[in-house]
């Protein structure tokens, strides 16, 4: 092989030596993936799509659950050891089970369905939270339960109406579970607060609050 070849080569090693060097200095360091928070929280706006739930006056309660919990995604995902999971995002139907099965795909390690509520006596008025019939007392959902709704009702100043248990979707997942009304769209004075985006904000400041509480007394009991 001649001098004038061996030259040629050698220039061509040197560029793509370069241009390896150059590109690999430019090229911005990858950012590591994020880090899963310490709790998830499943955030169930109730109903959507074709199931309204309650409809007062013209009020849907599908409405009111997805801009409350929306306004809470905002306030979980600011806190250091919380990142929030919505089973719905929009106004769409999502079968009750599958609420569940997309919050344990998340890694959700609390789960909290936010509900409107209506009954035949306009008079009646407050919140209050449901805990599925098959968790025995003292279990987390219920402490969970009564956290929040006391927390609500601080931040509200709405009736505290306590925590009751019955036969719920909840049943299908093991992580603390609860279902909470936040008013009752049937009480024409507290439909009209659930219709105000400050209330919303009120509830949802109450929710975390109660989510927080919940979190300090679960690193406080020993297992």
């Amino acid at each position: 092989m001649n001098r004038r070849v061996i030259f040629g080569l050698a220039l061509v090693a040197v560029g793509l030596l370069v241009f390896f060097l150059v590109t690999s200095l430019n090229r911005s360091p990858s950012s590591p993936a994020p880090s899963q928070p310490e709790y998830v929280i499943a955030l169930d706006a109730g109903h959507g799509g074709k199931d309204p739930g309650s409809s007062v006056d013209g009020v849907t309660e599908k409405d009111i659950n997805l801009a409350i919990v929306k306004r809470l995604q905002t306030l979980v995902d600011e806190q250091e050891d919380m990142g929030a999971f919505l089973t719905r995002t929009v106004d769409v139907f999502v079968p009750l089970e599958e609420r569940i099965s997309r919050a344990e795909a998340a890694g959700a390690t609390i789960f909290i369905s936010v509900h409107a509520n209506s009954f035949t006596d306009p008079g009646v008025h407050g919140v209050e939270a449901w805990v599925d019939d098959t968790r025995p007392d003292g279990d987390p959902s219920w402490v969970l339960a009564a956290m929040v709704v006391g927390a609500v009702s601080q931040s509200t100043g709405a009736s505290d109406r306590g925590v009751h248990s019955q036969e719920l979707y909840l049943h299908h997942t093991k992580m603390p579970a609860i279902s909470i009304e936040v008013g009752y769209m049937t009480n024409p004075e507290e439909r009209e607060l659930l219709l105000d985006p400050d209330y919303h904000q009120k509830i949802a400041e109450g929710i975390l609050a109660g989510l927080r509480q919940f979190i300090d007394w679960t690193e406080s009991t020993p297992e």
